[in-house]
């Protein structure tokens, strides 16, 4: 761990899954003391990271019903500081509760939140209110608890329940997901340097070159070296149409020598390969 750390930034407001998974991260590393900040989107936290060598941040990644946080990694590409790295990671169970400053569900007629909680919730937001109910995003499930502060009794927010108690305001129903068993990942990116500890995963992002069976022959390199892939995704590259961008989670450690084999031989076949970090698995 690095010595030279000032200050650890997170997705906010106060209340958030992501300060949960803040403060686990802070309790694991003995940060409990560092100056903290939230900030309001995952763009202003990578930013604020990639310019300051003394700050960290804590980012949502990967949700176990939504999938991967696509601002997430749209913004890991567009790091410019090639030392600073996902340095570990943890996993937050989601709780949602359905909290309002009135204490009749009946009363509700407006619901907010992150687009991901609504999505989460969908089963119990149409078994209680039907289609009448109009549903509102927001950045974060804390920034609609704390903006039901200024609203009326008839509107209700998707968050946790420590929102609840945070802003004094009422839990209608509680355990709220469509699927109880739903997690979310977040990351703490950082220039820590980590070490291999035998359970470990390595991320990265890569294009392939525009031929037939590119991707294939990437994936192939995995399986010969007999890596583990935990994790593939895509994104669009931003730049043509039906240029992708692919993420990737695979077993081992940077430090370890087959994993190096590995990156070695998928350049072959890669316009670019990016290293995300390599970090102790959580899972």
């Amino acid at each position: 761990m690095t010595d030279t750390l000032k200050k650890i930034v997170y997705l906010g407001p106060d209340g958030s899954y992501c300060e949960l998974a803040k403060n686990d991260f802070c309790r694991t590393a003995g940060y409990e003391n560092i100056l903290q900040e939230y900030f309001p989107t995952v763009k202003k936290i990578i930013e604020c990271v990639d310019k300051n060598p003394d700050i960290a941040g804590v980012i949502p990644i990967e949700n176990s019903i939504e999938g991967i946080v696509r601002e997430t990694m749209d913004n890991l590409l567009t790091v410019s500081d090639e030392n600073l790295k996902i340095s570990a990671e943890t996993i937050i169970p989601v709780n949602h509760c359905l909290i309002s400053k009135s204490s009749d569900l009946t009363k509700i007629k407006k619901v907010i939140s992150h687009p991901q909680a609504l999505a989460q919730c969908q089963n119990y937001l149409q078994k209680n209110f039907g289609t009448a109910l109009e549903q509102i995003e927001k950045s974060s499930t804390s920034k609609a608890a704390s903006e039901l502060c200024n609203l009326g009794s008839e509107y209700a927010a998707i968050a946790n329940a420590g929102s609840a108690k945070l802003y004094g305001l009422n839990i209608l129903s509680e355990n709220i997901n469509d699927e109880p068993d739903n997690k979310t990942r977040f990351i703490f990116i950082s220039r820590n340097k980590t070490v291999s500890t035998g359970h470990d995963k390595t991320s990265i992002a890569f294009a392939t070159k525009n031929k037939a069976g590119a991707l294939v022959k990437v994936l192939n390199v995995f399986d010969a070296m007999s890596i583990n892939l935990l994790y593939i995704d895509s994104r669009p590259s931003k730049k043509n149409l039906g240029e992708y961008v692919f993420f990737v989670d695979f077993e081992g450690h940077l430090c370890d020598e087959p994993v190096q084999r590995v990156l070695d031989l998928i350049k072959l076949n890669t316009n670019y390969v990016k290293i995300l970090g390599s970090y102790k698995r959580m899972s």
